[in-house]
């Protein structure tokens, strides 16, 4: 499932984390890449420890993520990983690839099952060319490039990549999120569930139709989730 999220951070916020990566001591992508991606991976990372603020940048990121009425409705967000700040200079491409299934946070804990990422754009779209996410899909690729503060939810496991940059930079956040629902197909059901029952709140409040609606959407949620 694709979701495209408008405005997930404000223009206070995309401000706050392009002053931070202005100023930041960035690495090679590579440190974070594992063998698989070796020959495909060419960008840059801020480097965590070298880079003051990036723990009150990482807890606007989170918090956006945690409290956005989207991503909870679509993802049911169990566990979110710190998120990577990445910048893709001229010439620089990540190749076609999967994400790990499982992923461990900087500071250590229990590795995090990634069943969603998510993409946040900070630069212009005009202000570079290429470097437009690429996921690859039954029905074809789909070319992504979105407006600073927008962003895109898609499965971790689908194939997907970073076109070469042709001119410009290319500034993004990543994260992965485990949802509380494991299989992709009951999590589309109870997002979509969720629309109507927005939907029908609007059109049809206080009636017996709408709460029998969240009565089911509740009981499949209870069904479904792992807390």
């Amino acid at each position: 499932m694709y979701v495209r999220i408008p405005k997930l951070l404000n223009e206070e916020q995309v401000a706050a984390i392009t002053d931070m990566m202005t100023s930041a001591t960035f690495v090679d992508g590579m440190t974070t890449g594992g063998p698989a991606v070796k020959s495909v991976k060419n960008n840059l990372q801020v480097d965590r420890d070298q880079t003051d603020g990036i723990t009150e940048i990482d807890e606007t990121v989170l918090r956006a993520l945690a409290t956005n009425g989207t991503v909870r409705g679509a993802v049911l967000p169990r566990r979110i990983l710190p998120p990577y700040y990445s910048k893709y200079t001229e010439g620089m491409a990540y190749g076609p690839h999967v994400d790990n299934p499982l992923m461990a946070a900087a500071s250590g804990g229990a590795p995090l099952r990634t069943d969603v990422s998510i993409t946040i754009f900070l630069s212009e779209p005009d202000s570079y060319d290429g470097g437009e996410l690429q996921i690859k899909s039954e029905i074809g690729d789909a070319k992504i490039k979105l407006p600073p503060g927008d962003a895109i939810i898609y499965p971790t496991g689908d194939i997907h990549q970073v076109l070469p940059v042709t001119r410009g930079e290319r500034w993004a956040v990543v994260t992965w999120m485990q949802s509380m629902i494991a299989d992709p197909t009951r999590r589309r059901i109870v997002y979509e569930l969720d629309l109507v029952c927005q939907s029908l709140l609007q059109k049809m409040p206080d009636t017996d139709e709408h709460r029998a609606l969240m009565r089911n959407y509740g009981n499949l949620v209870r069904l479904w989730a792992e807390t």
